[in-house]
């Protein structure tokens, strides 16, 4: 079987997007197979799917194809496409700028006292009353997710 014919059988519009999901979430909530099989089921074709998406030589064969189109925006099969930039970046160190050298180490700066505060702060269970204002400072609420992680 070919690679590709493999997902052929997925959805290929909104429509068909909602109906699989409500129909995939009813199988596994029936509890007929294995949970924990699907899960990593569902990581493998997670990271196949990632994987393509940022190839970049795949990446570039998208590209020629959607260029054929002659516009920047244009629909295909009942979806939009865009050719645009993605992910612009400035090195603003390259540029030797002083101000924005000096504006960056105190950034920096700023950002390690946070760090170093917010630590101070998760071990203090009890409170404490912060003596240089005299307010009384208590422990910061955690909160958390719990899931089952799976490593490939």
């Amino acid at each position: 079987m070919e690679a590709l014919a493999t997902i052929t059988v997925f959805p290929s519009n909104k429509e068909e997007i909602s109906k699989y999901f409500k129909t995939l979430k009813s199988e596994i909530l029936a509890g007929d197979r294995d949970p924990l099989e699907i899960l990593k089921q569902l990581k493998y074709v997670e990271k196949v799917i990632a994987d393509i998406l940022k190839d970049k030589d795949i990446e570039y064969h998208f590209i020629k194809e959607a260029e054929l189109y002659g516009e920047k925006t244009f629909e295909y099969k009942g979806a939009m496409f865009t050719i645009q930039e993605t992910g612009v970046q400035y090195d603003y160190e390259a540029c030797g700028d002083p101000i924005w050298s000096d504006l960056n180490k105190e950034l920096n700066t700023v950002k390690e006292n946070i760090k170093a505060r917010e630590k101070f702060l998760q071990n203090a269970h009890e409170g404490f009353v912060e003596p240089k204002t005299g307010v009384f400072v208590s422990s910061p609420p955690r909160k958390s997710k719990t899931k089952v992680m799976v490593r490939l």
